[in-house]
């Protein structure tokens, strides 16, 4: 792997964390203004949305970082 694609990989993973963070502190802000089982859900939602962007950020960054795909080059 390159070293433009591994900087390119690494870069976009921690934009998905930081766009990720600052799209979620604006929707928890509806969340908490929410009542009943809207607020269940969508909660529950953000919930699984935080542990996507969290995720699947981290695996770009680290995977740009050991900057290995498929198998590895002699």
């Amino acid at each position: 792997m390159s070293n433009a694609v591994r900087a390119l990989l690494m870069t976009t993973g921690v934009a998905v964390i930081a766009f990720g963070a600052v799209f979620l502190f604006f929707w928890h802000a509806e969340v908490v203004e929410l009542a009943g089982s809207a607020r269940l859900i969508s909660g529950l939602a953000l919930r699984a949305v935080e542990a996507a962007v969290l995720y699947g950020g981290s695996w770009l960054a680290v995977k740009g970082w050991n900057g290995r795909w498929g198998k590895q080059e002699a």
